[in-house]
């Protein structure tokens, strides 16, 4: 069975990648408990450096502590507890505005806990399992609209970034996951949904606004010649601004709620010129001096150096073709060469920055290999069709 050039299947029809991709995510979680232990704000790596298990401990809210700095999730399981920053429990991260800057993920898992703060950890632990099911299911629309069996989405959760993301309680499964929507909407020509789920997306995290401007390229270049230029522009606009938008009012409102600290000043430091951060890193990996922050072991070089060559393909793939997804490579795979040299050099927040290139390449460059090309933006009806020897 496979489905028509340029159309994708309905969303029932990938059910049970869903259900996969959930069971993968929670699979994920239970061998994270099984190494920490099984309360559920061990993931959240709370550090004892900012102050924040105290600020937790007066509002009667009891976490596992981590000695020293402690790890990203701490900040999401901060604003879950004050998510409007009213409490200007913030005031004391480590970069008060860069992290308050991404609330989504915190918003979801004060949701998911119904606005109870006794669940507030379990609700957050579960955006990563949830999400996972749907980015598996969407990344499995896009594949099959390419020719692939829509089984491959489940690669969703393997994408290095996702599984750290759902062990370690941080953003980057939700912001995938919209994106991955977002980007099958647009094929869809859904497109005042897709604005919806790529404004998710940039809420999540700001960086993931480069899959709104992919897919706003690929609606101003792949339109016919029937189509008008302000039509195009049109389109291209109502996808990739919301987002832009939406990002700039929550910035101001936090600019307002929250004051700037000192960090704030190094978020900047996560980038640098075109492959001199790769430089940096893969001199550690060629000295022997390349430590993995996580217990991965060898398996840690091996992600990081398949991270750079799957963001090479995928450059080499936006560039020979002008599908939607070889149009996301590119842009990402671009974005996956400016990392700096100290983020590559920490594993876990390496895989976290490369998540969107490495999910982005592994759509383009298996949607290249598929047996179908996507339509230009228009009509498009999915069908099973059934091929000799099936």
């Amino acid at each position: 069975m496979r489905p028509v050039a340029g159309a994708q299947p309905p969303w029932r029809a990938v059910a049970g990648v869903a259900a996969a991709g959930l069971l993968a995510g929670c699979l994920l979680l239970a061998l994270q408990f099984v190494r920490l232990g099984w309360d559920p704000t061990a993931p959240f790596f709370v550090g004892t450096s900012w102050g924040l298990d105290e600020e937790l401990a007066a509002r009667h809210v009891h976490v596992t502590v981590t000695p020293g700095n402690g790890y990203d999730g701490q900040w999401f399981l901060g604003l879950a507890y004050d998510p409007l920053l009213d409490e200007h429990l913030a005031d004391g991260f480590d970069m008060p505005r860069y992290r308050a800057g991404r609330p989504l993920q915190a918003v979801a898992g004060w949701l998911l806990a119904g606005g109870r703060g006794g669940a507030v950890p379990e609700g957050l632990l579960a955006v990563g399992p949830l999400a996972v099911a749907l980015g598996s299911a969407a990344s499995g629309r896009l594949l099959a609209a390419a020719g692939r069996s829509r089984w491959w989405g489940l690669g969703f959760a393997l994408v290095p970034g996702v599984a750290v993301g759902v062990t370690f309680a941080t953003a980057e499964p939700l912001g995938l996951a919209l994106a991955a929507l977002g980007l099958s909407l647009t094929l869809d020509r859904r497109l005042g949904a897709a604005a919806l789920a790529f404004t998710g997306a940039a809420l999540t995290k700001e960086t993931y606004l480069v899959f709104a401007a992919a897919a706003a390229l690929w609606l101003l270049l792949a339109a016919g010649p029937a189509v008008r230029p302000w039509a195009r522009l049109a389109r291209a606009a109502l996808v990739a601004l919301p987002g832009a938008v939406a990002l700039g009012l929550w910035w101001a409102y936090v600019a307002w709620r929250v004051p700037a600290g000192a960090g704030d000043r190094h978020a900047t430091a996560a980038v640098g010129p075109p492959l001199a951060g790769w430089g940096h890193a893969l001199g550690l990996v060629v000295r022997g001096e390349y430590v993995p922050d996580a217990p991965v072991g060898p398996l840690g070089e091996v992600l990081l150096v398949g991270s750079l060559l799957l963001a090479l393909a995928a450059i080499v793939a936006g560039l020979r073709r002008s599908t939607l997804l070889a149009r996301c490579g590119l842009l990402l795979g671009l974005y996956g060469l400016v990392p700096s040299g100290e983020l590559l050099g920490h594993f876990l927040s390496g895989m976290r920055a490369l998540a969107p290139t490495v999910l982005a390449a592994c759509l383009a460059v298996a949607a290249a290999g598929g047996r179908a090309g996507e339509r230009a933006p228009g009509p498009a009806v999915w069908s099973p069709v059934s091929r000799p020897g099936r």
